[in-house]
Formats: C-alpha cells, structure tokens, sequence
C-alpha cells in the first residue's frame, strides 16, 4: 500500500475576510492545499506556530500585529517556511521593508492566484531536493 504525500499547508493571513477566503478556496480547490486562514495578524502568528504550515501567505496592513511583525516573529523560527507577502503597497521602500522582515516573496494585489499555487509548488520542489549536505534548502540561504 503506497501513501502519496500529504498536500502543502498554507496559512493565508488576512483581514479582508472575503480576499482571505478566495485566495483560501483557490489554494484548497485548484491547487489541492491545505489551507488555514488567519484574519489578524497575532492570531496568523499563533496558528503559524502551531500548525508549522509549508508557506505562510500574509497581507502586510494587518490588525493587531502587522505583517512585518509577523515576519519578523516567523522568518528566524521555522528556517524552511516560506513567507509571501501580499498588499495593496506597490513601492520599493514597503518591499524593501517586507523583505528585511524575512519576508521571501512580495506580490501586489490583486494576487495572481496561480502564482501564489507556482511558488508554493516551486517552494515544495526543493524542500523535497536535498542540498549538497543531504538537508533540504531554506528559502532564505543558509541558516
């Protein structure tokens, strides 16, 4: 009896509840994810601690903690987590900022949903190619 692998988890972290739930429906239907949704900030960083997801799709103008500070929290914890950065600021200085927050990728909204599907499986692809050491790569370099 073989078992196929169990699908990536994604936690979508946003607080327009209905941007929340599309991009949730599309990572669940089109692309066979496991997804969770988070619709504030502290409650992303909680269900992030606890369920370890594959990748961690979080909005940056969020309630209660924003999505830098959740970057922040998550980017140094979990080395092999991807973190994607979706917002409505489409300028050098924000993305510069979500990136040094350990923030991995950085869309502008609206989110290409296919892209977010292609850099979570691109992301999956090399967790499951080990490196030269025999450990699967970090999205963030060598740790």
């Amino acid at each position: 009896m073989s078992t196929s692998p169990a699908p990536p988890t994604v936690l979508v972290v946003e607080d327009n509840m209905d941007t929340a739930d599309s991009i949730a429906r599309f990572l669940r239907v089109a692309a066979g994810f496991s997804v969770r949704v988070a619709y504030d900030g502290a409650a992303g960083v909680k269900a992030a601690l606890a369920e370890k997801p594959t990748a961690v799709v979080c909005d940056i103008s969020l309630p209660r903690l924003n999505g830098l500070q959740v970057a922040n929290q998550l980017s140094g914890l979990n080395p092999r987590q991807l973190l994607i950065a979706v917002t409505a600021y489409d300028g050098a200085y924000t993305e510069e900022l979500a990136y040094a927050a350990g923030f991995d990728h950085y869309i502008v909204k609206p989110a290409d949903p296919f892209a977010l599907e292609s850099i979570v499986q691109d992301h999956v692809r090399r967790l499951q190619t080990p490196d030269l050491n025999g450990e699967p790569p970090s999205p963030r370099g060598s740790s």
